[in-house]
């Protein structure tokens, strides 16, 4: 099985969310469950019936969560002073076509989020700039098109 990579925070987020939906949302679904269900266990018992779809919907999530938790692999970033994308670093790229620039940290899938400056190293702008250097450029197939970037700064 292919291990995920993850940083220490994004790791340690996700088990914070798991500890929490676990420790305190679990319980107090199950409360709502059990007070809907005196109502008895009928198709008109709405109340039980909502209870029980949260119910479900918050097993998914915690089953969800488990499973990223079980494939990741924290990944401690390199001790020495290195110019090349990889894991964990932080690009300034700027977009060849529009001269807009953008900082990003190359983080695992399960932590991403482009507006908040976190690439996966899956996506495709991710997988380009991967091992690349400063002034590099690069061009990258997205699904909105071709895109062209240079390689601005690289932060450890």
């Amino acid at each position: 099985m292919e291990k995920i990579p993850i940083t220490r925070n994004g790791y340690r987020s996700l088990n914070q969310e798991l500890q929490y939906l676990r420790g305190i949302q679990r319980p107090r679904m199950l409360e709502e469950l059990q007070e809907a269900r005196l109502f008895g266990v009928k198709a008109g018992n709405h109340q039980y019936l909502l209870a029980r779809e949260k119910y479900a919907v918050l097993q998914r999530r915690i089953a969800d969560l488990e499973e990223k938790l079980h494939v990741c692999e924290v990944v401690v970033g390199r001790k020495f002073y290195c110019k090349q994308v990889v894991f964990g670093t932080v690009a300034v790229i700027e977009n060849l076509d529009t001269g807009e620039r953008h900082e990003y940290q190359l983080v695992g899938p399960y932590e991403s989020d482009v507006k908040s400056g976190r690439l996966s190293v899956h996506s495709p702008v991710g997988r380009g700039l991967m091992e690349r250097f400063e002034g590099d450029e690069v061009t990258v197939f997205t699904p909105g098109g071709m895109r062209a970037y240079r390689i601005l700064a690289i932060h450890g």
